[in-house]
Parts: structure tokens; C-alpha cells; sequence
């Protein structure tokens, strides 16, 4: 195609994308829309020919993406010229703040003080001891106030009423942050009308919005990665560093301290922005260096002090489900191996409890040795090798059930702690909020606002259409705009879609469950952004380039040089900061 003249290794980018989504597609064919855990526990999935579909469905996808880029590559970018004075801050920050939070509200009343996880009520009654398991930032968070109110009120639901209108107001403040940001970027009024209907109204983002999760608060702080790193790679400011070092302190220490696998993905962000911003490299890396100590040293600590190691059966959940897999279809042991197994948890009751598609029926089983596992990681790896050496493509598969919500394309994600509609009672809060409800329905009891049909209407109503893409058609539609991005040669704006990417990568790696739709709660949030984001305005101060940046002369004068070719130096660029 013309399209990749001298451009192969776009092509093959782009075969290489079309290669796993080919994949991806039979495999969602075969393994089901709405899979349930028989008869995938026991029947094998990969198969030689198998090898021709999956081959001619990338054939397939590669002309399609490569028709999509084309044409869209086309696309005129917005112009920069009508920007508007002012910062995100200003107008029409705050009146996209309160919009927002008059459109959750009524649903935030229906659910009374708010929804949650059985989580949730247990970081409640532990308190700091639940650090462990989760932050330190998030357990103090729900603890103290839900304490406070107990202590004031002899209700713990005045307390999980506050959290959740705090949540609610950070989450508005997040999302119109990052709207009246594009508003100064694009001066399209009237794309910022549609998308604070989109989200206001999205039934998935309302819920989440008062949903007492810590991936809620966490996703927002993703989703203000996209203006800060947007702002970095295209030259918007003169000084790009100056002008947002107060948000990458605030978006990068939050996703540390919100989320164990945050620390990771900022780790690998700001790699790379030392690397593009050359000037302010050293700046840039002690910054990075000391928000890394702030975030983790209140865990370090309290876990050090308090004994408090994180479990480790909550690290190693995928080997975990390998294991149980080859132990689940019948493969002979050795002594050892079984002798283990025995240890662990008696093989006819892994083969009973296994399901492909989750580790937590095995590692919350009664019959698992909670102690021995964790005191003695060792030794699990030690037979997770030794079985894995034997039974390969048993392992392969087994990762494969046990991330499918994260790379296939259905969207049963409203299975498992994905929405959360169940309104905390007082027995709930006193007791603790059994994992059965989850994923269950119940309008408030404790306090009603509505009538009882006016209440159960916008209740079902919520409950039935709290749904969106799939997990991995969002990944899928992600990787295509970054390929989009490399074909219109803006390389360094794939840093904005890179810790969505990479937060995916660490589920790959270490996922409890397929069909956890909280975990990518970002997703819903970002994907506008991400649509948007290969047609935003360049900035008057650079073009995006890989490793280097053009600069555009600020008037025709200084700008141009005698030699008739654009200076390097003459000026101050976004990555020479």
C-alpha cells in the first residue's frame, strides 16, 4: 500500500496489532460472548488449526486498519488560534463541576449513603490494619471519617455519606478540569457541551461516581495524565514544565498513593519524560524521585511497623490459577509436586473449586492453607516451575481464561464488581457487607429521599444500563488511535495513552479475575480523550517529534535563520525545558 511507502516498520507495527487482534477475535468466537466456567475447565483451547482463521482474520483486520488510517489520517486537526485566555481552573470549570454533581445526585440519593464492595466495609472495621491488603492513603480515608461519624453520630453511615459526596466532588472537579482544558485547547464550545452530557449522563460513570471503590478516584487521576502529558509533547506553553509541574505533582503522587500498582506506571512515565525533556532532565528526575518517597513511605512504614506485609497470594494470582489449572485437568505429579499440592490444598478439591476464569474461588477457599501459602512462597514457586516445565501449553491457557475480559472483545464486565449498585444498610455497615452483594441490587433503606417507584425506577434504571465496551475492545480501540498517532507522525503523544497501556500490562500480569471492570474504570473515563487526541491543536511552540522537536519561529525575524532551515536553539521548546 502507498500508505507505508517508506514507512515499513509502520507496516509492521501494524501487522503486529492486527496479528493479536486476529487473535483475539477467533478466540472471543471460540471461547464464548458470555462464557461461562464449564466445560473451559477442563477442555483444551489451543489447537494447530486453529492457526489458518486466526491468520486470515488478521489478513482481514490489517486492510481494515490500515483503510481506517487513511482516511482519518486526513482528518484536519482543531486550530490552535482560538484558545481562550485563562487556565482549566477558570470559566466554565466551575459550572461544569456543579452540572456534573447535579446530575449524579439523584442517583447518589437513591443509593443512600453510597455503594460499595465488601471491601469497603472492611477497611471500615480494620482500619489501619487493612494496609496490607490496600493503601495506606485509601484505608485512613474511609476509616477516619466513617469513625468519626460512629464516634459523633453512633452511625458509621454519616461517615460513608461524606466519602462518597467527597468522592463525587473530586471526581467533577477531575473530569471538568480536563474539559475546560480541551475547552482552551480546541475553543470548541460546543464540544465541550457534548461531552459534559457524556459524562453526566453515561449511567456507568454515575455509578461510579459515588461508588465506595478505591479504582474510582484512582481512574480520575488517569484521566488527568492526558492534559498533563498532552501539554508536555505539543508545545502548548513556552515553559511546559513551569506551567503544569503542580499537576504532575498532584496526578503523579496520586497514582502512587491510590493504587498498589501505581508506583509502577509512574515509575516507567517518568523514564520517559526524562528522557523527551532534555533541559529539565535533572529537575524532572529528582522531582519524580522524591514524590516516589513521599508515596511510598506512610505504607513502608506502617507495614513495617505493624507487621503488615502485602499477601502473598494477592501477587501471584495468575501462577496461582496456572497451577490449579494443570492440578484441575488430571497431569501426573511427582511426589514432591503432589506432596505440595496436598499442603496447599488437596488436588480433588482444586479440581471441585477451579474455574477458569478466576483465582479467588481457590485463594479465599476454606480448604486453602492461608498460612502455608503465604509463609512459604518458596516453595510455590518451586512446584509452579516444576509443573510448568511439563505442561506448557496448560500454563499458556490458563493465563489466557484468566485475563480474557482484558484482550477479548465481549463485555460481560457487569458480572463482577463492575457496577455497584447495592445501598449500604446499618447492618451492612455494623457487620460487613458480604461478598454475595457485590455484584447485587438495593436501593437505600437507611435513608429515603424519593418515593418507593421513583426510587426503584431510577435505581433499575442505573442497575440495567451501568455498562460499557468490553475491557479489551477499549485496549483494542486504544492501540488502533496509537496507531493512528504514528501514521499522522505525532510519535510522542503515544506517552498520553501509555499508563492506560501500561495499567492493562500489570493486569496481564497479575489479575484475580477476568470480568473486573473496576480495575479499568479508566477506560470509561479516557476514551473521549483518546478518540480526540491524534486532532488537538500543535502547540505555537513545537511540533511532536520522537526525539527531537521543530521549532516554529515565533516571528519571521528570529525565527529563520540565514541558511533558509528552521535553529534548534533559537527559543524555548517543551522538551529542551
Amino acid at each position: 500500500m502507498n500508505m507505508y511507502k517508506d514507512r515499513y516498520w509502520l507496516a509492521l507495527l501494524t501487522g503486529t496489532v492486527s496479528l493479536f487482534m486476529g487473535f483475539s477475535e477467533f478466540y472471543t468466537w471460540r471461547i464464548g460472548w458470555h462464557p461461562g466456567s464449564t466445560p473451559w475447565n477442563r477442555e483444551s483451547l489451543l489447537h494447530a488449526s486453529d492457526i489458518p482463521a486466526v491468520l486470515a482474520l488478521t489478513a482481514v483486520t490489517f486492510v481494515l486498519l490500515s483503510f481506517i488510517m487513511k482516511y482519518a489520517g486526513r482528518i484536519s486537526a482543531f486550530s490552535l488560534r482560538l484558545e481562550p485566555d485563562g487556565k482549566p481552573t477558570d470559566a466554565p470549570f466551575a459550572l461544569i463541576t456543579v452540572f456534573l454533581l447535579l446530575s449524579w445526585m439523584p442517583f447518589f440519593l437513591v443509593f443512600y449513603p453510597g455503594t460499595g464492595m465488601n471491601d469497603t466495609t472492611d477497611i471500615m472495621r480494620a482500619g489501619i490494619w487493612a494496609a496490607g491488603q490496600h493503601t495506606f492513603v485509601y484505608c485512613m480515608y474511609i476509616y477516619g471519617l466513617t469513625q468519626a461519624s460512629d464516634m459523633l453520630f453512633h452511625t458509621t453511615s454519616y461517615g460513608l455519606a461524606a466519602a462518597s459526596l467527597i468522592q463525587m466532588a473530586l471526581f467533577a472537579c477531575g473530569i471538568s478540569y480536563c474539559l475546560s482544558w480541551l475547552y482552551r485547547k480546541t475553543g470548541r464550545l460546543w464540544l465541550t457541551v457534548l461531552l459534559s452530557f457524556y459524562y453526566a449522563f453515561l449511567p456507568l460513570i454515575a455509578n461510579m461516581s459515588f461508588s465506595n471503590v478505591k479504582d474510582v478516584l484512582f481512574s480520575v487521576v488517569i484521566l488527568l495524565w492526558i492534559p498533563l502529558v498532552t501539554s508536555f509533547v505539543s508545545g502548548y506553553k513556552e515553559n511546559a514544565w513551569q506551567a503544569n509541574r503542580r499537576l504532575f505533582f498532584l496526578a503523579g503522587l496520586s497514582m502512587m498513593l491510590l493504587r498498589n500498582n501505581g508506583i509502577y506506571v509512574f515509575i516507567v512515565m517518568l523514564l520517559c519524560l526524562v528522557f523527551l525533556m532534555k533541559r529539565i532532565r535533572m529537575n524532572l528526575l529528582l522531582t519524580g524521585l522524591v514524590m516516589i518517597v513521599i508515596a511510598v513511605t506512610p505504607d513502608a512504614a506502617i507495614k513495617q511497623i505493624l507487621d503488615l506485609p502485602q499477601l502473598f497470594q494477592e501477587r501471584v494470582g495468575i501462577p496461582l490459577q496456572q497451577f490449579s489449572r494443570a492440578v484441575a485437568v488430571g497431569v501426573p505429579l511427582t511426589e514432591e509436586e503432589k506432596a505440595y499440592s496436598v499442603r496447599m490444598m488437596i488436588p480433588g478439591r482444586i479440581a471441585q473449586w477451579y474455574d477458569p476464569f478466576t483465582v479467588d474461588l481457590i485463594k479465599w477457599n476454606s480448604d486453602f492453607d492461608f498460612y502455608y501459602f503465604n509463609s512459604h512462597p518458596d516453595d510455590f514457586w518451586k512446584a509452579w516451575k516444576s509443573v510448568g516445565k511439563r505442561n506448557k501449553e496448560i500454563y499458556v491457557e490458563a493465563w489466557l481464561f484468566a485475563t480474557y475480559g482484558y484482550w477479548a472483545f465481549p463485555a460481560p464486565d457487569e458480572m463482577t464488581q463492575s457496577r455497584f449498585c447495592w445501598a449500604f444498610s446499618e447492618s451492612d455497615l455494623k457487620n460487613g457487607l458480604s461478598p454475595d452483594h457485590n455484584n447485587a441490587y438495593k436501593t437505600a433503606d437507611i435513608r429515603t429521599f424519593f418515593q418507593k417507584d421513583t426510587q426503584e425506577k431510577l435505581g433499575r434504571w442505573l442497575w440495567n444500563h451501568s455498562r460499557y465496551l468490553g475491557a479489551g475492545t477499549c485496549l483494542w480501540i486504544t492501540l488502533c488511535i496509537g496507531l493512528l498517532l504514528f501514521y499522522r507522525r505525532q510519535y510522542s503523544r503515544f506517552l498520553v495513552l501509555l499508563p492506560a497501556c501500561l495499567l492493562w500490562g500489570t493486569l496481564m500480569i497479575a489479575t484475580p479475575a477476568a470480568f473486573v471492570y473496576r480495575y479499568v474504570y479508566f477506560f470509561p473515563l479516557c476514551m473521549p480523550l483518546f478518540i480526540l487526541l491524534p486532532f488537538l491543536p500543535e502547540g505555537k511552540y513545537g511540533e511532536t517529534k520522537w526525539a527531537d522537536t521543530l521549532m516554529i519561529e515565533k516571528d519571521d525575524q528570529k525565527g529563520f535563520s540565514s541558511t533558509g532551515s528552521w535553529k534548534k536553539d533559537d527559543g524555548y521548546t517543551h522538551w529542551k525545558d
